[in-house]
This record gives structure tokens, C-alpha cells and sequence, in this order.
């Protein structure tokens, strides 16, 4: 990582070893075996490990229609990974509860029915190796934050993101992640979203603290999502609410943001043959490339695809930032950094 343009006060910890297997471009099982072990440390403590993420983006979060669309996608995630989940966090809670077997959901499911309109539903479910909880991010995880309009945040966005081990996507296929990006995609009211490739940080842990950590990874492996739902929504709550954060190998758009770009011939007209445009009820999902990459700007490894995606879906994207959503220490601007991470493809 020392090749990297990363400032003065932090690099990437990760081995050469373990920065030529993400330089790889086909994820075989070996291949996510080593990258299911990377970790981005500091001071001796995981920040942050490299997997699979996929965020969505909707409105409707204070209907219990929705929240219980949102529960019955937990059931799905819980059916991946039945023997891996071990714990989550009650409504309200700050301590996390044992999950023996599916009654966490039965619970969820319970404060979906019962919560008022104008309170927020949060929840999270982790699979922490051996089941014991330790103060990193859990590579199997899950998260939503359902909510609808308030004083504070008037455009009403609520989000769900959940991550995949590599090991994961290399077992199951690609295929798995468009399947599952479209029919969570259809069953809300969607704004936009993505899956691939992410940095992946604790759920409901401030990323803001940790961001200098993994700004060597962002900068060197562009394929690399920041996976912040909560973040994105505060940061571009001056949007007009359905602007994109970024790209990834997977970008869903809602109708509502299709529309804005226009006739969906003349969008698969631009892409080309290798970036299809996949229908679903209330939107597309755009692929960049038959697989997801993370490139590697230090091999001059580029990621053609996702630049025919980041330039057909630029008029969307959300730049206004007044605050920069990678959060980082003098004498970095975060801002400009911001910045330069969501138009790492232009």
C-alpha cells in the first residue's frame, strides 16, 4: 500500500500477499478464502474487513407493510446462514441478545405490528465466528433502519444493508446477489442501491472514527465500496432524494431515478453488451461486467465496465456534500476526499 497516494498518518495494513489476491480478477474459492481473512487494522484492532455488501434505499419505512416486507427479508438472509447467526439487537436495546433460531424474527416481527408510524424501527442480526461476540465487524450481518418522514430528516429515507463473505458469493455465484438485489428491490418502495465488492464496517457502528483506516484500500482498489447507509442519508438529506451515493457491480434504480435518466433504450445503448440492464417491478438494476472486480490502481488494473456504468448514471449521482461522508482528520479535507472516491471512475 506504500504506493499509494494515502498522506502522511496511515496505511493500509494488509500484507503483499494478501493485496495480490484482491488484485485477482476471478473470485475462486481459494481466492475468497484469503480475502474472507483480510482485515484493515489499526492499532492492533480490526476496523474494517473486505466482502461482499448489498444497500438499498427506500421510502414507506413507517408502514408496517413495509417493515414486515423488511423482516421477511431477515427470514431470507437467516435461511443462508441458519448455523452462523448468533446474535441481534432489540428494538431500543444496547446490549446484544443471544438469536436462537428464528424467534429473533418472530420479536422483530412482533415490534413491526406494534411500533407507531412516527418511530423508527432499527435492527440488527450478526454471525460472530464460534457465536462470541467480539468488537469487529462480523462479516455475516444485517441491518435496517425503517423510518418515514420527520422534522430532522424530511425526505424520509430508510435503508437495509447486509453482508456476504467471498467465500459465500465464490460457493453460491454471483447470480445470488442480482437475484437478491431484485426481489428485495421490488418488495419496497425503491429509491436506488447496490451490491459488490465493500469495505465492511460493524452495523451500527459510527464509520466516521475509522474511515482514515480504510482510505488506503478506497484509493487503491476502486472496485471497493464505503458501505454507510446511515452516513449517506444524513450526509445528502439536502438532496432531492433520489440521487445515488456511487456505483457498484450492481446499481438498482427505482423507477423514479430511471425515469430522470431518460428512455431505457437509449440507457443499454450506452452500456453495450456488457453492462445489461436488468428489469424488475419498480425499477433496473444495471451490471458492470460479467463479475464484480475490485481493479487496482497501483497495477494500473481498470475497471471499464464500471466506468461505462459511472458515466451513464452521472447526471444522478449525489455530489453536494457539505460535509464530506468519509470523515477524516486534518490535514486530509474530507470533502475533496468525499469527492474523490464517488468519482473514482469519471
Amino acid at each position: 500500500m506504500a504506493d499509494s497516494d494515502t498522506g502522511p498518518r496511515q496505511r493500509c495494513n494488509l500484507s503483499c500477499r494478501k493485496t495480490d489476491i484482491m488484485g485477482k480478477k476471478h473470485l475462486t474459492p481459494e481466492i475468497a478464502n484469503e480475502l474472507d481473512k483480510v482485515e484493515l487494522t489499526h492499532n492492533g484492532f480490526v476496523i474494517s474487513r473486505i466482502g461482499f455488501s448489498l444497500e438499498l434505499y427506500f421510502l414507506g419505512g413507517e408502514r408496517v407493510e413495509t417493515r414486515l416486507a423488511l423482516c421477511q427479508m431477515l427470514r431470507e438472509y437467516h435461511a443462508l446462514f441458519a448455523d452462523k447467526i448468533s446474535h441481534y439487537l432489540k428494538v431500543d436495546a444496547n446490549r446484544l441478545t443471544k438469536a436462537d433460531g428464528e424467534a429473533y424474527i418472530d420479536y422483530y416481527e412482533e415490534q413491526a405490528r406494534s411500533l407507531p408510524p412516527d418511530e423508527a424501527m432499527d435492527t440488527m442480526v450478526f454471525g460472530y465466528p464460534a457465536k462470541i461476540i467480539v468488537d469487529e465487524p462480523a462479516p455475516i450481518s444485517i441491518a435496517f433502519t425503517a423510518i418515514g418522514p420527520d422534522p430532522l430528516m424530511t425526505l424520509g429515507r430508510s435503508n437495509i444493508c447486509a453482508y456476504f463473505p467471498a467465500s459465500f458469493i465464490a460457493e453460491h455465484g454471483y447470480g445470488v446477489l442480482l437475484d437478491i438485489a431484485m426481489r428485495w428491490s421490488s418488495a419496497v418502495d425503491i429509491l436506488h442501491g447496490s451490491a459488490g465488492y465493500s469495505v465492511l464496517f460493524e452495523h451500527g457502528s459510527y464509520s466516521g472514527s475509522h474511515a482514515l483506516t480504510v482510505l488506503p484500500a478506497l484509493k487503491r482498489f476502486p472496485g471497493l465500496d464505503f458501505s454507510d447507509p446511515g452516513k449517506f442519508i444524513v450526509y445528502s438529506e439536502e438532496s432531492d432524494g433520489i440521487s445515488i451515493k456511487s456505483i457498484n457491480w450492481l446499481t438498482v434504480l427505482g423507477d423514479k431515478v430511471a425515469t430522470s435518466l431518460g428512455d431505457k433504450t437509449v440507457l443499454r445503448e450506452k452500456l453495450g453488451s456488457s453492462c445489461p440492464v436488468h428489469d424488475f417491478d419498480g425499477g433496473i438494476v444495471v451490471q458492470a461486467g460479467d463479475e464484480p472486480q475490485l481493479g487496482d490502481n497501483n497495477r494500473g488494473i481498470v475497471l471499464d465496465d464500471y466506468r461505462r456504468v459511472a458515466k451513464a448514471l452521472k447526471s444522478v449521482r449525489f455530489e453536494d456534500y457539505e460535509l464530506g461522508m468519509i470523515v477524516l482528520p486534518e490535514p486530509y479535507n474530507s470533502v475533496e476526499e468525499t469527492l474523490s472516491w464517488v468519482r473514482r471512475f469519471d
